[in-house]
């Protein structure tokens, strides 16, 4: 992330993956220690297979579940996709859920943050217009209905403005945190950087409209009324979500340096932060309950941008021992173990992601032979989903100096 030491870059070359590039492991430490030099002939060829699995799931997300009038992403093929009319009429939820468009936030914001990783690995300028693309869709999906500050699941691609009524905080997270992301990178341009900044700062407008106690601290639906279930509440909320208010007023300060923003973006961080610094501490019902590998990237993604933006040390301090904490939950898989079953492709792509946005928590061996396992076995034209969260865990481990071909 912008501006971050951590201790990760002093440590970058020393403590890497062993299946592919030199590290230097301490007595007793899980990871392997090899030589330098590229004499590894099986790692290298290991890490050019990953490449190839990685460039297999990007062109099957482009080919199968993009569609390119609306610029989405989706988790069908568009031709499956539901008609205007069944959308418009709610059919089959108010979410969209089953539907292949009730993740494209989600997703796309994802993938946004993977492409531009993959820049920052590559400088393939071919690469703005890929993030473009993914940019226009997002942007869609917070415009295409003329309400403002609404983040839309998907927008129907036969009309290109037909959507479900109910967002929530997860699609909210990854549209703010790619958009974020993206304003800062050398793919975005001026006019990509304006729309982000009106965008942004819609959003946190309606965060200052809506999330009241009068309407339970709920950013409200597109109808203006209330989310029966809490998925759009943004105060007195969960460990894991404690963050993403002041993430969403932080990230439009940022970008828009309105002061009102600012004003927020601080009245809500100490509570956010003190929150967030609860996790080791939870009870594994709660855990299993509450907090899939989704849930802890999101928390994740949501400090980053907050410690990126802290300039007070001790504050950055606690933001940075809280990130610290979720990368050692996702070490331990806890969100995982929880649950008590095998984890999917897609759920072990978060784990590892969510460890790897914070840049001092080196994956172990056995870690990263468990993401490039499911890089090199998962069935992206089966699972898209998992082979958005791949694409993003891999270039986020290609940053971090990972699986070099």
């Amino acid at each position: 992330m912008r501006g971050r030491g951590f201790m990760w870059f002093g440590l970058a070359v020393a403590l890497t993956f062993a299946a592919g590039i030199g590290v230097t492991a301490e007595p007793g430490d899980d990871r392997q220690s090899q030589a330098n030099g590229g004499d590894n002939d099986a790692a290298v060829a290991q890490n050019q297979e990953l490449s190839v699995r990685t460039s297999d799931a990007w062109k099957t997300v482009w080919s199968r579940f993009y569609h390119p009038q609306t610029h989405q992403f989706f988790t069908k093929e568009p031709s499956r996709l539901p008609s205007a009319e069944r959308v418009k009429r709610l059919d089959p939820n108010d979410c969209g859920y089953g539907t292949g468009m009730d993740d494209c936030p989600l997703f796309g914001g994802i993938l946004l943050v993977a492409i531009c990783d993959q820049y920052d690995v590559t400088h393939d300028d071919s690469l703005k217009a890929d993030a473009l693309s993914v940019f226009k869709g997002l942007r869609l999906c917070a415009t295409a209905h003329g309400v403002p500050g609404f983040v839309a699941r998907g927008v129907c691609p036969e009309d290109g403005k037909s959507i479900y009524i109910t967002s929530s905080r997860d699609q909210y997270t990854h549209l703010v945190h790619g958009f974020w992301r993206y304003f800062h990178s050398p793919l975005c341009d001026e006019d990509a950087r304006q729309a982000i900044r009106t965008i942004l700062q819609a959003v946190a407008d309606r965060m200052t409209r809506n999330v009241t106690p009068e309407n339970n601290y709920d950013f409200l639906r597109a109808d203006g009324s209330q989310d029966p279930r809490g998925i759009c509440r943004m105060l007195d909320v969960r460990t894991h979500e404690a963050a993403r208010l002041p993430m969403f007023y932080a990230a439009a300060w940022d970008v828009g340096r309105n002061e009102e923003h600012y004003r927020l973006y601080r009245k809500h961080l100490p509570q956010a932060i003190q929150q967030s610094l609860e996790l080791p501490d939870l009870p594994r019902t709660e855990i299993a309950r509450w907090i899939p590998p989704y849930a802890v990237l999101q928390m994740q993604c949501s400090l980053e941008v907050l410690y990126d933006l802290e300039r007070d040390p001790a504050v950055k301090s606690q933001t940075e021992e809280a990130m610290l904490q979720v990368a050692e939950f996702a070490a331990e898989k806890r969100a995982l173990t929880a649950r008590r079953r095998n984890p999917s492709a897609r759920e072990i792509a978060e784990t590892a992601l969510a460890q790897l946005t914070f840049g001092g928590l080196p994956l172990t061996e056995q870690q990263a032979k468990e993401l490039a396992g499911a890089i090199m076995n998962a069935e992206y034209a089966i699972d898209p989903g998992a082979a958005y969260c791949l694409l993003g865990a891999y270039w986020k481990a290609r940053v971090r100096g990972y699986f070099q071909p």
